[in-house]
């Protein structure tokens, strides 16, 4: 029976700068740090172990088109760990690290192929004798609008023809169309479809498969749950995805729902309690707590939340500085007040609707628009993607709920 085996992986971001999360501890920052390579050398150990036939990286390898030298020299020595293992390479670049015209990079082993930025084709064939036939580009830019995807196409006789594109599915909207636009429906043409560019783990379709690995180290709280890379087994009408996590660092939430009352003690045992749970033997945890409640908290317990004093303490806990769980953030959600003056005010159906429409990228996008066309700004604005668009319409919502149960108040 004719098979191919291969492990596919996307969106590396090596040496990340992890925006927002200086202020921690120097010791827990380092190795929030280093997570993106610890990650990508357990996915070569991966590789080598399960003797595959070759690896895909399908894009954003480095955080940014300018990559550090730390970046490039470590990512260097793991593609030689491969090149020793008789292991080819075969990846394109995505949005985040495009090639720049005449940049100086570090020459990678000679058992990586990287794509150009137009649309080309490589052949490889295996020990015995199956061949495969790779489809790809590299982005030469940050946006790509055009549907590149429609040119791909069967060359030539293969047993397998695997499609690498970093992308995301096609909107209609031309304004957040920026990242290849794919429809899967019309992607028939490849046997497989090696994605990036979406940090969720997700099959789009079976047949043919088409796939995004996700990212290989959470960056941050949205993008929660174990990371890491896919074994692909391909055989003759049938792909076997195999997920396995290589990511040194976990992000977590815990919603601690309190019936009755609760002192200033028991809700700090509740805590502990939520932190053991937590704790990993294999991997740091970054974890985030929700206090719900049916009744309100006591003032003074609320207060310490509010100010931060009672997520200093928990911080203040953690033990083990190599699998650590460190507290993000504490948040009090008293889902009975702000469901009592939604349900008062009439308006719970225009109030969520609101919200579904914020979550659209097209709201988003064309929120923002005025930033992203302006040149001068445009150059210090990052990509968000979906998670982090999400986390800031919550956010928002829960902070225009807040204010507004406040002038509420006020009146009375």
């Amino acid at each position: 029976m004719k098979e191919v085996r291969f492990l596919h992986m996307a969106d590396l971001h090596l040496d990340s700068p992890f925006l927002g999360l200086k202020h921690l501890p120097d010791t827990i920052f380092q190795q929030l740090k280093e997570s993106t390579f610890v990650s990508l050398t357990k996915a070569v150990d991966v590789a080598i172990q399960e003797v595959v036939d070759f690896v895909i990286i399908a894009g954003d390898i480095y955080d940014e088109e300018d990559q550090s030298i730390k970046a490039q020299a470590r990512f260097y020595r793991e593609m030689e760990r491969l090149n020793r293992a008789e292991i080819p390479v075969y990846l394109i670049h995505g949005n985040h690290d495009y090639v720049v015209k005449y940049q100086d990079r570090l020459q990678l082993p000679e058992n990586v192929t990287v794509f150009k930025t137009e649309l080309e084709m490589y052949q490889f064939t295996s020990k015995r004798g199956i061949q495969v036939h790779l489809y790809g580009f590299s982005y030469g830019e940050r946006h790509i609008r055009e549907a590149i995807y429609k040119d791909y196409k069967r060359l030539g006789e293969a047993d397998f023809h695997i499609g690498l594109l970093h992308g995301s599915e096609a909107t209609g909207n031309v304004s957040q169309d920026v990242y290849a636009p794919f429809n899967v429906g019309d992607m028939k043409q490849m046997d497989y479809w090696a994605l990036g560019h979406i940090h969720l783990r997700q099959v789009l379709a079976e047949d043919p498969t088409i796939y995004f690995p996700g990212n290989i180290q959470g960056r941050h709280r949205k993008e929660k749950d174990e990371k890491g890379v896919t074994l692909v087994s391909m055989s003759e009408g049938k792909t076997t995805l195999t997920f396995v996590d290589t990511a040194p660092i976990i992000w977590e939430q815990k919603t601690l729902n309190i019936d009755g009352e609760v002192d200033f003690s028991s809700l700090f045992q509740l805590s502990l309690q939520a932190v053991k749970e937590a704790t990993r033997m294999d991997k740091a945890v970054f974890l985030e707590l929700v206090v719900t409640s049916n009744l309100p908290l006591s003032m003074e317990v609320k207060q310490r939340i509010d100010s931060g004093e009672w997520l200093d303490m928990l911080q203040e806990i953690w033990l083990d500085e190599l699998n650590f769980v460190w507290v993000t953030r504490v948040e009090y959600h008293d889902a009975k007040r702000n469901s009592d003056w939604l349900a008062g005010s009439g308006l719970e159906t225009e109030w969520q609707a609101a919200k579904d429409g914020l979550l659209a990228e097209s709201a988003f996008y064309k929120a923002t628009e005025s930033l992203l066309v302006n040149g001068a700004a445009n150059r210090f604005l990052k990509d968000f993607d979906k998670a982090e668009r999400e986390s800031l319409v919550e956010e928002s919502a829960l902070l225009l709920e807040n204010m507004l149960e406040q002038f509420k108040g006020d009146l009375k």
